[in-house]
Formats: C-alpha cells, sequence, structure tokens
C-alpha cells in the first residue's frame, strides 16, 4: 500500500544555478557592501561602541562567509569547467569587491569635498 502524502516534493531549483549565483552575483555584492561600511567606519571617526561592534561582527561574518561558501566549495584542482583554484576564487569574488566596495566610499567622500 503506497501512500501518496509520504513522498517528498519536488526540488526546486538547482546547484548548477545556484553555485554562479552565489560565486558571480551574491557574494561579490556582499564583499562590496561590507568593504564600503568598514572603510566607512574607518573614515568617518565615530568610534563608538555600537559602531564598533557591528563592524566587527561583519568583518567576521564576511571571513566564514568566504571560508565556508567560497573556500571549501572550491577546496578540489581546478576541471575544465571551473578554471580557478579555491584561493583565486576567494580573490576573485570576495577580496577584489571588498577593495571596490572600500575604494568606493573613498571616491564619494573625495568628491563630496
Amino acid at each position: 500500500m503506497e501512500h501518496s502524502g509520504l513522498q517528498s516534493p519536488p526540488t526546486r531549483g538547482s546547484h548548477q544555478f545556484s553555485a554562479p549565483f552565489l560565486h558571480f552575483f551574491l557574494a561579490p555584492l556582499l564583499c562590496a557592501f561590507s568593504g564600503f561600511h568598514t572603510a566607512s567606519y574607518l573614515v568617518v571617526g565615530l568610534y563608538t561602541w555600537p559602531r564598533t561592534s557591528r563592524v566587527i561582527v561583519l568583518t567576521i561574518g564576511m571571513l566564514i562567509f568566504s571560508y565556508e561558501f567560497i573556500y571549501k566549495t572550491r577546496v578540489s584542482p581546478p576541471t575544465i569547467r571551473w578554471s580557478f583554484s579555491s584561493l583565486e576564487s576567494v580573490l576573485y569574488t570576495c577580496v577584489i569587491p571588498y577593495a571596490v566596495g572600500a575604494g568606493a566610499l573613498l571616491v564619494l567622500a573625495a568628491m563630496s569635498e
């Protein structure tokens, strides 16, 4: 006797779509946001405890995100489909967007003077 209510629902989405979305859209966007706000904290100079704790949590969160979702997913050697090593992947999807976000704040601060 088969119960139709006990079957698992079909899954939506696929790993083939979510990995490029994570590596080419979400990770750079989050890292640029983090770089912008960290640079804002350093440039403005209002070193209160709430702002300091927010930047510390944001930085630790980005380090964990970069390690868990970017570095660990690409620990295997490069393949035909993905030609970057894990360190190159972290550089291109996290470090460069972080620097671009920080640079964007510096450019905006220079333009406002």
